[in-house]
């Protein structure tokens, strides 16, 4: 988990950069998105807005500031966080299709090996996942928890279209592209549900360090969910729901 010493501080223009070694453990994920939560009840009035990546809380203020003025409130905001009374995590229960037709990619990586990719499909299906940040496309949320034995090499020559709704393998961590999109990871799967709904705020309820696990659902289950977001219909599927 990170201490006051952890933390480097770069300013670019409004743009204030807390930076932070990379640490996947779900403890220290935590830590940041009660640091970042913390960050923002203090400084309300004069944030635009906050992100976070692996690395980093980016805090976008709505106009200059002096960071030697800055740097001691954050400082003091690190040493004062009441870690232990944090909320629990969310798990959220999120349904995927794995057929042949959706996850072509892994067909080839290994092989063709119909036995190695179900034993890997299986795992990961077993496994439960914890957001890091959204980035590269808006709503792309970044999971960790992948083992390293389990890491695929991104593509050396990135499709041009992957589809929306793909779950997706990039080395160690797991993506689900929110639109069609080119992309270089590795598909496993398809999520069907719509993870973000920009009309509304936040857009998606998953927070950073919130956890996530796949169910799988046969392709008959997927087309009558497609068929439901298309006809605006219900559908139990129609929304990621919450355990614990």
């Amino acid at each position: 988990m990170c201490t006051k010493q952890d933390f480097n501080f770069t300013a670019l223009g409004r743009t204030l950069i807390l930076g932070f070694s990379h640490q996947q453990d779900e403890r220290s994920l935590d830590f940041i998105r009660v640091l970042r939560t913390a960050i923002n009840k203090q400084f309300h009035q004069q944030l635009e807005d906050s992100t976070t990546t692996f690395n980093s809380i980016n805090l976008f203020f709505k106009e200059a500031f002096q960071l030697e003025q800055i740097k001691p409130e954050l400082l003091n905001i690190i040493a004062a966080l009441d870690f232990k009374n944090t909320n629990p995590t969310t798990l959220w229960k999120l349904p995927i299709c794995v057929a042949e037709d959706y996850n072509t990619d892994v067909q080839e990586f290994f092989i063709g090996d119909q036995k190695k990719v179900n034993a890997y499909i299986d795992r990961f299906l077993s496994l439960e996942f914890h957001l890091v940040f959204y980035g590269f496309l808006p709503g792309f949320p970044y999971l960790g928890g992948l083992p390293t034995a389990m890491a695929i090499p991104r593509k050396a020559t990135p499709s041009r279209l992957t589809l929306r709704g793909s779950v997706a393998i990039g080395g160690d961590q797991v993506g689900i592209y929110p639109q069609d999109s080119p992309g270089g990871w590795n598909v496993v799967g398809n999520c069907p549900i719509p993870l973000m709904d920009f009309t509304k705020t936040p857009p998606n309820p998953i927070e950073p360090a919130d956890r996530i696990q796949f169910f799988e659902i046969s392709t008959a289950e997927y087309a009558e969910f497609v068929t439901a977001l298309e006809k605006n219909t219900d559908h139990p599927y129609l929304k990621p729901f919450a355990h614990d």
